[in-house]
């Protein structure tokens, strides 16, 4: 007698799971919608509707067309077509897009305008990795160099 060996269930087939676009929203506010609030957000953020609050993010805000925003920013880069007022603070590049209006104090690496946007207020471009401590100043070279005589 020949004894076979029982046949093991198969394993079940498994899709993997399709790897985030790094530029595809994982939140988005439709339009239409009013959100009243602060957001923290470690995932990029789509805005089509209105928030009045504060957002802080470490990855990207994007404000389409019908977006309107009231509030502080905090994030890694911005884009807004819409309208945002308030104060922004963006560690690399806010882009007013189309007809989009900022009004504020905003402060970025790098600022992009389109030719029909707007923006009213206070700019400051401050670059990563290029900060001065408060006693340096632009003849600190010069101290050095008379230092060595």
């Amino acid at each position: 007698m020949i004894l076979k060996k029982k046949a093991e269930p198969a394993e079940p087939v498994t899709q993997p799971e399709p790897e985030k676009e790094p530029d595809k929203a994982n939140t988005v506010l439709a339009e239409g919608v009013l959100f009243q609030g602060d957001f923290l957000s470690n995932e990029p953020m789509l805005v089509h509707g209105s928030i009045q609050g504060n957002i802080k993010s470490t990855s990207d805000v994007t404000f389409t067309e019908k977006a309107q925003y009231t509030g502080d920013i905090t994030s890694e880069n911005l884009v807004v077509a819409g309208v945002a007022q308030g104060n922004i603070q963006c560690k690399r590049t806010v882009e007013i897009a189309g007809e989009g209006k900022v009004e504020g104090v905003l402060q970025a690496a790098r600022l992009i305008m389109s030719e029909d946007s707007v923006f009213e207020g206070s700019l400051r471009i401050k670059k990563q990795g290029r900060q001065k401590s408060a006693g340096e100043s632009a003849d600190a070279p010069e101290k050095k160099e008379s230092k060595k005589s």
